[in-house]
């Protein structure tokens, strides 16, 4: 019990009863005078020299102490000398003065409930003060964990399923500045692809996407690995397509000038209509520089909101209900924008994702302090920032290769860690860095599997990629992929399926110039990938209908003999061929029509040694190995293996990526068989690599001046 000091006291005799009854008057040290009676003299202790006049009252500024941490001030009366200690060694002190006590507590570090205990002492006594730590709000709708493996799970409540689509474009590594496990993409800035990233699907109209329709907050961590596309939006955590939310760097070419900043972009309407909000910062990211960005949109303020690093970045006006996504696109994309079939990434991302959070609910400006403090991190950290990166994603090696990777920004000293994914094996090849190529020696005592590149600058690691080196003796030499000009070398004004597009594939000599075919009901060939222009289809029209009808370059619409023609003429300074597609025709007999057509063009004009032909239809595949066994044929569709179409004199798969990044085995299996494999239409440096390293025969190209240069490209030596 806490003593109470006789201050004075005040003794009574009763007259009748001669009993003795002492009252006392004492003054406790909060200042309040009690009185107390008693019987017995004996009872009263009187306390010499203690607590005499000692005054001590301590009242905190708050009861709770917020779950990012912070500075309590305990405001103090005393009359007396005191002391205080904390039960907690994270606990500091800022300033202390007779009246006053301010103390800064650690934010949250467990998922625990926190009880802080201060404990006053003075005069021989104490008083403590509890403080509760409020609990971090939590992201309840997503929260992204990446894990070493290079997959995520959602640890929010709703545990929603994440869906990793692996590529050596993507991995993840242990970052000690942020304390948790980091996702690294190296996709194309931009472009579409259909690996190397996360997906997050949600039910339409179902809970997730309703709880984010009454307003909601986003937060996520990134860093750009190089410049943004300037021509292509790019995105990183979001779901957009004629709808959704997310985040975006805008286009900002000439026509679009003062947006390459941060934006958060949530679809709201008052209609109904899909209606953008674009809700820009004023922060323009720079390649190596981590930024916490946290998104806002305020139903019931009718406004959406941006903050960079804790600070409000920017506002935009956002009133109306949320507008969901377009049907078929349900779900959220890190590492890029989903596309409406589920099964590709838009608008690519090239940096890394620390966090990706949903709260539901929108948060106010100190609330969005709160998780800057949460997830502060040291924004003047240097870091190594390695752009332009060029790299064989998969290739076969033996100990003492020479493995090279081209990019800008390795400096001499620079070092490499292998790390191999599914073991503890870390090897230190030898390095050697000339122009803007580092250069490995591949090691000794290696074995096949995949590996983590990090580059090590000074002690600051930075992760790079991911390989796949399959180890042997006498490596495999790897052979570069002919080119395949997908309707032409259609750049510099020249359109696609154009005579200046096939004049400027011929002159560059790429090993084959793609054109699409359709037949007129009066017989007539024209050269057209759509086959339908100003409302009007070729196949049905007559070749007068048509014949004025121009491309956006201002050539006429080419006849397939107009293309004979030039092809005749420049095939003497060129070894180019014309891969001819046989279109797909509303009916069987006008597409066979077309064919047999083609055929007989292409004998004419004495060209059959410099033709091949593709198809989606099989029967058009099987027409042509009919009247021509010696030709090649290569099927489009990516449904039959290699043997099936074989044994129908087929001798050549032409698939899109999807088929063969499902069943690349096909590549090797065509190879074994004596066939041909192409795959179209393979746009981005990461995605020609990735076939190049599967040993592909044949790229189908928009951009085969990229591939051009890529083969010429020494990687293994």
């Amino acid at each position: 019990m806490r003593r109470i000091s006789l201050i004075a006291a005040c003794v009574l005799v009763s007259g009748l009863t001669f009993a003795q009854i002492y009252k006392l008057s004492v003054t406790r040290n909060d200042g309040q005078t009690l009185v107390i009676p008693t019987d017995d003299i004996a009872k009263i202790e009187f306390v010499e020299g203690e607590a005499s006049g000692a005054v001590f009252s301590v009242v905190p500024q708050t009861k709770t102490v917020p779950y990012f941490g912070g500075n309590v001030t305990f405001k103090i009366s005393a009359n007396c000398q005191w002391t205080y200690k904390v039960d907690n060694d994270k606990v500091s002190e800022v300033s202390q003065s007779n009246s006053q006590l301010v103390l800064n507590f650690p934010g949250r570090q467990s998922s625990e409930p926190v009880t802080f205990s201060v404990t006053f002492q003075y005069s021989g006594m104490e008083t403590v003060v509890t403080l509760d730590q409020e609990t971090s709000p939590r992201a309840d709708l997503l929260d992204i964990e990446f894990k070493a493996d290079g997959t995520a799970v959602d640890v929010s409540p709703m545990h929603n399923e994440v869906i990793t689509n692996p590529s050596n474009a993507l991995m993840t590594y242990y970052s000690d500045m942020h304390g948790r496990y980091v996702a690294n993409f190296r996709n194309a800035m931009g472009q579409m692809v259909t690996s190397g990233y996360y997906r997050v699907n949600y039910q339409k109209g179902g809970e997730f996407i309703n709880r984010i329709a009454d307003g909601c907050t986003f937060e996520t961590i990134i860093k750009l690995n190089e410049s943004d596309n300037p021509n292509r939006e790019v995105k990183w955590f979001s779901s957009m397509q004629s709808g959704g939310i997310g985040f975006i760097l805008p286009i900002h070419n000439a026509a679009n000038t003062g947006t390459k900043c941060l934006t958060f972009l949530p679809n709201v309407s008052t209609t109904g209509a899909s209606n953008w909000r674009w809700t820009y910062s004023d922060v323009e990211p720079k390649p190596g520089v981590y930024y916490h960005v946290v998104g806002v949109w305020n139903k019931e303020e009718g406004k959406s909101y941006i903050y960079v690093n804790g600070r409000l970045s920017g506002t935009a006006s956002a009133p109306g209900n949320y507008v969901p996504v377009a049907s078929g696109a349900e779900s959220f994309v890190l590492g890029g924008d989903p596309g409406t079939n589920q099964t590709d990434c838009d608008a690519a991302w090239n940096g890394e994702i620390v966090t990706a959070r949903i709260y539901d609910a929108p948060f106010d400006a100190s609330q969005v302090a709160g998780l800057w403090e949460e997830s502060r991190f040291d924004e003047s950290a240097s870091t190594v920032t390695i752009s332009d990166l060029v790299y064989l994603p998969e290739c076969n090696v033996a100990p003492g290769n020479k493995y090279s990777v081209y990019g800008k920004g390795f400096m001499n000293g620079d070092a490499v860690e292998l790390q191999a994914i599914g073991s503890d094996a870390k090897l230190q090849p030898a390095v050697s860095v000339d122009d803007e190529r580092l250069t490995l020696t591949v090691p000794e005592g290696i074995t096949s599997g995949d590996y983590k590149v990090i580059l090590v600058r000074g002690g600051v690691q930075s992760p790079l990629f991911q390989v796949t080196f399959n180890v042997g003796q006498t490596p495999v030499e790897r052979v570069a992929p002919k080119i395949i000009a997908h309707r032409g070398a259609h750049t510099d004004g020249a359109s696609e399926n154009s005579i200046a597009a096939l004049k400027k594939a011929m002159d560059a000599n790429y090993y084959g110039i793609e054109l699409d075919i359709w037949i007129t009901t009066d017989g007539q060939l024209v050269v057209h990938h759509d086959g339908v222009a100003s409302g009007l289809t070729f196949a049905n029209c007559t070749y007068d209908q048509i014949k004025n009808l121009r491309l956006s370059n201002g050539e006429a619409l080419p006849t397939f003999d107009s293309f004979i023609s030039t092809f005749k003429e420049k095939m003497g300074s060129s070894t180019s061929k014309l891969i001819i597609e046989i279109k797909t025709h509303a009916a069987l007999a006008r597409s066979l029509a077309a064919t047999d057509k083609a055929m007989q063009m292409v004998e004419a004009a004495g060209l059959k040694d410099r033709v091949e032909y593709i198809a989606f239809s099989y029967d058009v595949c099987k027409r042509i190995v009919a009247n021509q066994p010696d030709a090649m044929v290569g099927y489009l569709n990516g449904d039959k293996t290699p043997a099936t179409i074989l044994a129908d004199g087929i001798r050549s798969i032409d698939y899109n990526m999807s088929p063969l990044t499902a069943h690349p085995e096909w590549i090797k299996e065509c190879r074994e068989l004596g066939m041909i494999s192409n795959v179209w239409t393979v746009n981005t440096v990461t995605d020609m690599l990735r076939f190049t390293g599967y040993g592909i025969d044949y790229i189908t190209t928009d951009a085969p001046a990229d591939l051009d240069r890529l083969n010429n490209m020494k990687f293994v030596e």
